[in-house]
């Protein structure tokens, strides 16, 4: 029905109704952390607090330290934040932070982390909400006990032989290394096996399909992808009714072709091997897991295990190849505790290697996997001393990079320094390398054994040094979500003459 005679003023009417309709709209969705007495930070539409105009990349964690930056300049424990439209709230004090993830855990008990129908290889215990996770989480925990570790150490100490082959041709060329992509091989191989009990073959083989998957999902994304990456962090209902995708379809495609045809093989002959793939077997059998279940456990387990211990241990090399000093203390930790062990690497003598833990802890500390923790309110929220409330389905950012570079918890953050993780019985507020309380990292103890067994193989053969060639401005690359550099970690090795 026209308003006038005129079907062009009429469209103009229509058009500018919604607009200033949707400007008081957005305009109140804007307000909601006013509204509340939350100091917040001036957000720009589309994106929010997310970028003023196109951000640049879409690292959560590089946003959020400079969130908690602005916040922590004006002396707030909290704040809020927009991304897309939906308020978020920064958790500033760390204290608050431990509350979330310990005290108060039932009230968040959820990642928040997007998945879809689409990519069912993403629901898995990252993701997974609720019971789901409790469920998923108790079942998997049988993975990670002592007496598992000390069985997977054969693997892992098998797999460093690998690696300890592959440094001998690369010493003798005289060439740059790329660290990143030898230490890359060697936990490939290492979560092939303990999680398939497959041999990968990464250093053998440039084409090694394990070795192809793993650089595939950790590069930087193509455009059209990024896009997509956008709006599924903005606007994550919209990109979960256009069935938006967050990994790769032929990713995809390879878990969902290689797990099954991987089960089958077992069963059908009856092989038994001490490893993640054989619980998924036995989960099976019994019915508490379906193979798409399976097919995403595994997903997580080989994202999991892969990157976050290839690029630790790559930043570890790295810091100690500039500090020269530390080096040479782990090497004469490393020497001096074999020695008591016959020169050979044992479960027992990795876990006296105190020393090295230290100056891992600090690289994680530096350089911390995961820049940024989120959780979801599942029910309504009351800050401790606090007037602030938060409704239920709010998300709470931990950003775990400011807390890190916080010259309050860690006096002159920028300097490695693995001294600060000297007295055990000191725990700092905000240290989050592998989260904390009940959701923290389910294979933490794994990934610390394999990193400590894969650097002192290393350490203890050769002395390392910067390339000349290397820009050692590092600067993080802001175009995938975990912690990574733009530029190549080349090292020149040198090998000890014994």
């Amino acid at each position: 029905m026209l308003i006038t005679d005129s079907l062009l003023f009429d469209l103009t009417i229509a058009v500018g109704t919604l607009l200033v309709a949707g400007f008081f709209y957005i305009k109140h969705k804007y307000g909601y952390w006013t509204r509340r007495g939350v100091t917040q930070l001036s957000p720009v539409f589309p994106f929010g607090n997310y970028g003023v105009a196109l951000p640049k990349g879409f690292s959560l964690g590089a946003r959020t330290n400079r969130f908690y930056n602005a916040f922590k300049k004006s002396g707030n424990k909290l704040g809020g934040v927009y991304i897309g439209l939906d308020p978020y709230i920064v958790i500033v004090d760390p204290l608050y932070a431990k509350e979330i993830l310990t005290r108060d855990f039932q009230y968040f008990v959820d990642r928040g982390i997007y998945f879809n129908k689409k990519n069912l290889v993403t629901l898995n215990i990252f993701t997974q909400k609720g019971d789901d996770w409790r469920n998923a989480r108790a079942k998997l925990t049988s993975m990670f006990t002592s007496s598992k570790m000390k069985f997977y150490f054969n693997t892992v100490k098998q797999c460093s032989g690998d690696l300890k082959a592959n440094l001998i041709t690369l010493e003798k060329s005289n060439a740059d290394v790329d660290i990143y992509e030898v230490m890359g091989c060697y936990f490939t191989d290492i979560i092939g096996s303990v999680t398939f009990g497959i041999e990968a073959n990464s250093f053998k083989r440039e084409d090694a399909i394990f070795r192809k998957v793993a650089r595939d999902l950790f590069q930087s994304l193509p455009i059209t992808f990024q896009m997509i990456l956008f709006v599924i962090v903005c606007y994550p209902k919209v990109a979960n009714f256009l069935d938006m995708p967050i990994i790769q379809p032929h990713i995809e495609k390879f878990f969902f072709d290689f797990v099954p045809e991987t089960l089958e093989h077992r069963i059908k002959n009856n092989i038994y091997r001490e490893d993640f793939l054989q619980l998924m077997i036995e989960l099976k059998k019994s019915g508490e897991f379906d193979t798409e279940e399976i097919v995403a456990q595994c997903f997580n387990f080989f994202v999991a295990g892969f990157e976050t211990s290839s690029t630790t241990s790559t930043f570890l090399l790295y810091e100690l190849s500039v500090n020269k000093d530390i080096q040479d203390r782990v090497r004469e930790e490393i020497n001096s505790v074999l020695k008591k062990h016959d020169g050979d690497f044992t479960y027992e003598a990795i876990q006296e290697m105190t020393y090295l833990s230290q100056v891992m802890a600090e690289t994680m500390r530096k350089y911390p996997p995961l820049t940024a923790l989120t959780r979801v309110c599942v029910k309504d929220y009351k800050f401790p001393d606090s007037e602030v409330f938060i409704e239920k389905g709010t998300t709470a950012i931990l950003p775990v990079l400011g807390y890190h570079y916080d010259p309050e918890v860690f006096p002159d953050p920028e300097k490695f320094n693995p001294d600060r993780f000297e007295d055990k019985n000191v725990k700092y507020d905000g240290y989050l390398p592998f989260g904390y309380g009940p959701r923290n990292c389910i294979g933490e103890r794994l990934g610390v054994m394999q990193v400590k067994l894969g650097v002192a193989e290393v350490i203890r053969n050769y002395k390392l040094s910067v390339s000349p060639k290397m820009d050692q401005q590092l600067e993080f690359d802001e175009y995938i979500f975990v912690t990574r550099m733009k530029q190549k970690i080349l090292l020149k090795l040198d090998k000890i003459l014994n």
